[in-house]
């Protein structure tokens, strides 16, 4: 075995059986596992059983798996998690794979291993991550949409939900999406983190950098300035959010006509185009990194020919905040009516996180699929684009995002 601390579970995996439960790592323990997934993973604790945990941070995977009660193992990679799979000494149904940046390597080892994966976003960087990722579940003659599910929340979301039943029934005019983001400080200073870790080599810091490095140059060539940064921390990191949100209630976004970057990095980005299934109707993104603004919102509003339909959403990290949605429409005599309706007591995250033990216990589970999140890159490379031709430094012809349509 190549990882530590990996107990004899032999005793609590039949038990975890018995009880119906799934057996579940968490891969990466930064903000979104401490203050999201470890917490709801407790929370449905009659579902679901935390038998790994695993940070290239040793000390911080140590920690984790003892604050989270007997018999979680801690790794600190994802090789010696498999390994330890392979050899019976640890049970793993499935992962949350929770780490920074591209997440299809890793999800294409799991996969491999036998194990199902909810990836967080996004799941890619390169397109051609993504065919290698085929590849493996060709090889092991796996279906993807049955192994992999990509944690795009807000499709878990009963607002969401709600939304998307009224938008089948009207005539869509146009689509606006505003993001005003603070620092992630001020979201996530209930959370009690644990400090940054300093243990993690610089050799194996320098290694994941350059191949996150190769990746972006393969999706969007050597592309000057802040572009690459703005590309995967913002377009992929924060947009993308809302890229899927589109997908899911309207068929996405089409073409991406035009694109502006002000205020230094992150800054602000102004995006705007026509829907794929919707061509004449056109969407709009503003978004806007305000480091000091006093709390995080999001708000996406379908206007339509008798009214709209907004959705507003919360920080995401703090747990069980409901999105606010607000139908307006025409009240006849009586001029305009306009509800606002909240469900108080459903949490998106866990809806995703139930939908993601039903498929890996081997029931048919909603979500997005890695078809889902391949799309979403193409649109994500578009943006990339039409801002650097705003910008005047286009993209090299050699590059993925050059090839894809406008």
């Amino acid at each position: 075995m190549t990882g530590f601390d990996a107990p004899d579970r032999t005793g609590e995996q039949a038990a975890a059986t018995t009880h119906g439960r799934v057996n579940l790592a968490v891969v990466g323990l930064g903000a979104i596992s401490q203050s999201v997934h470890l917490p709801l993973i407790r929370r449905n604790a009659d579902r679901i059983a935390l038998t790994a945990v695993v940070d290239l941070s040793r000390s911080r995977a140590q920690g984790m798996a003892a604050a989270s009660g007997t018999g979680v193992a801690a790794f600190d990679s994802i090789d010696a998690l498999i390994a330890a799979v392979a050899a019976g000494e640890v049970a793993v149904d499935g992962a949350i794979l929770a780490t920074s940046g591209s997440h299809a390597p890793d999800v294409a080892k799991l996969v491999g291993a036998g194990i199902r994966v909810l990836a967080e976003k996004p799941l890619a960087f390169s397109l051609a991550e993504i065919e290698a990722l085929r590849g493996v579940a060709a090889e092991r003659g796996v279906d993807l949409a049955d192994w992999v599910r990509v944690g795009y929340m807000k499709e878990h979301d009963p607002a969401s939900a709600e939304a998307r039943a009224l938008l089948q029934r009207v005539e869509l005019r146009a689509v606006t999406v505003e993001v005003l983001h603070p620092a992630d400080g001020a979201q996530l200073a209930f959370a009690n983190l644990q400090a940054p870790p300093d243990d993690v080599p610089a050799d194996l810091i320098a290694t994941l950098t350059a191949a996150t490095d190769a990746s972006v140059e393969t999706a969007i060539g050597d592309a000057a300035g802040d572009l690459p940064k703005l590309y995967t921390n913002v377009v992929l990191g924060s947009i993308v959010h809302d890229t899927g949100l589109l997908r899911h209630l309207v068929g996405g976004i089409g073409t991406v006509d035009r694109a502006r970057h002000t205020g230094g990095f992150p800054g602000s980005l102004s995006l705007g185009g026509t829907l794929a299934e919707h061509a004449d109707v056109p969407w709009s993104v503003d978004w806007h990194f305000i480091p000091k603004y006093p709390e995080y919102r999001e708000t996406v509003t379908f206007h339509h020919e008798e009214g709209s339909i907004s959705l507003v959403f919360a920080v995401p990290y703090v747990l069980n905040v409901p999105t606010v949605l607000t139908v307006v429409e025409n009240a006849d005599r009586l001029g305009a009516r306009r509800s606002e309706t909240r469900w108080m007591q459903e949490e998106a995250f866990e809806h995703e996180l139930r939908a993601f033990a039903a498929l890996v216990a081997g029931q048919p589970a909603p979500g997005p699929s890695v078809e889902a999140g391949a799309a979403d890159i193409v649109v994500g490379q578009r943006m990339l684009r039409a801002l650097a031709e705003a910008l005047g430094t286009p993209i090299d012809a050699g590059s993925e995002a050059s090839a894809s349509s406008r």
